[in-house]
């Protein structure tokens, strides 16, 4: 293995559309990198049973399940090791790691990092059309997965006014005020410059 790849953790509240994300992002490193782009994908789910690797093993990619638990808790020990797994067999050139729902990803960059010596990166996603509800249900865990977050994705734009839209980025910035906000949503593709931003480049 030549270095270690990059990670990048998608993540985002149940629903808010972290898989359709996935695919379109991936789908867009592959226009620009060429089919040789070598991507691995760790899902993270909790249950006995993942649907979201279906799709993605479905549309051809390879997934390695951490099944019964949240990475950020039951899971952070079988982390590193899995990472280190997919970087001997694989060697790919980036990691994504879809975090379930209920993860909080600063701890799990925590982990990577420290243990595992990888380049991380975390990409929050925001339901535009629910984001008022889920804050007041779930404010900690809400700010919890967007203060630490490199870049903000807003998606589901097409089910929100402008007006709306401004009120959910100021809010927050309430909590994280200085990583890009991109607007995304799955009725257009996502665009270079929010691939850029996803990757740091």
């Amino acid at each position: 293995m030549s270095g270690k790849p990059n990670v990048i953790i998608l993540s985002g509240f149940l629903g808010s559309g972290k898989t359709t994300v996935l695919m379109q992002l991936i789908g867009r490193m592959r226009e620009r990198l060429g089919d040789e782009c070598r991507i691995a994908i760790i899902e993270n789910e909790i249950g006995s049973a993942s649907v979201d690797s279906s799709i993605i093993e479905d549309a051809g990619y390879s997934v390695t399940e951490m099944l019964s638990g949240c990475v950020c808790c039951t899971l952070i020990g079988q982390l590193v090791p899995a990472l280190n797994k997919l970087a001997d067999e694989m060697n790919p050139q980036l990691v994504i790691l879809e975090a379930t729902g209920m993860a909080t990803p600063d701890s799990m960059r925590e982990n990577i990092e420290r243990y595992g010596g990888y380049p991380t990166r975390i990409v929050t996603l925001v339901d535009a059309s629910r984001w008022e509800r889920i804050r007041r249900a779930l404010q900690i865990l809400l700010e919890a997965q967007v203060e630490p977050a490199d870049i903000i994705c807003l998606n589901k734009t097409d089910l929100a006014s402008e007006d709306e839209l401004a009120a959910i980025e100021e809010s927050v910035r309430e909590i994280n005020a200085t990583a890009p906000i991109a607007r995304i949503s799955a009725a257009s593709p996502v665009s270079v410059d929010v691939l850029d931003e996803v990757l740091g480049a």
